[in-house]
């Protein structure tokens, strides 16, 4: 096989191939963006969450990037995307 029918035969030629790396692309982009940085920010916002009972230090977040996948994949994430992300 010449080298240049090598290299094509290794790209994904099936679209749903090229979605889903497209997909993967965007997932670790929102998770990069949700995810505390740190266990020290982790901690930090759980303990604030715990002093002032407000949830939605925790929730908005994770609805924005919600919101922002919809918008970028054109469908709400699935359950197992959402834990891949998230946790």
């Amino acid at each position: 096989m010449s080298q240049k029918a090598n290299t094509q035969a290794n790209k994904p030629t099936n679209s749903e191939e090229v979605l889903k790396e497209t997909l993967q692309d965007v997932m670790k982009d929102l998770e990069q963006k949700v995810n505390p940085k740190s266990v020290a920010e982790g901690i930090n916002i759980l303990t604030t969450i715990n002093k002032t009972n407000d949830q939605s230090i925790l929730l908005k977040p994770m609805q924005d990037g919600a919101n922002e996948f919809k918008k970028r994949v054109g469908r709400n994430m699935t359950y197992s995307e959402m834990r891949e992300m998230w946790g």
